[in-house]
């Protein structure tokens, strides 16, 4: 089933929503299988349902529950450096945003900012 609310955010198309974790993996194996596509699953803060994106994309982050961004919101916490860059990059490359990488000072993991501290 399409969703309502969640879209690509390179092709802006709705994406699919699976009801569980479960059901996205069998998706996501199915794809390779069928496609060759190297899916991932991820739960989706937004819609609070499961979609897909290419393992290239994946960057697992939390929320830190220590800083916050320039607007108040928890910022997303990355496990590496690499993982922290790599987010960087693509949000670079759809959204023309530069952001500089960071260690969180309270050790939870990486941050991405825009000012140059």
């Amino acid at each position: 089933m399409k969703s309502e609310t969640c879209f690509g955010k390179a092709s802006g198309k709705a994406l699919t929503q699976y009801y569980s974790e479960e059901e996205a993996q069998d998706a996501a194996e199915y794809s390779k299988e069928y496609y060759g596509n190297d899916l991932s699953p991820y739960h989706c803060d937004k819609c609070d349902l499961w979609h897909l994106s290419p393992k290239s994309r994946q960057t697992p982050s939390q929320k830190c529950t220590r800083c916050t961004g320039g607007y108040g919101v928890e910022k997303a916490s990355y496990r590496s450096k690499c993982e922290a860059r790599l987010r960087a990059d693509i949000i670079y490359d759809e959204q023309g945003i530069s952001l500089r990488v960071y260690k969180c000072k309270y050790g939870s993991g990486w941050h991405l900012t825009k000012s140059h501290f």
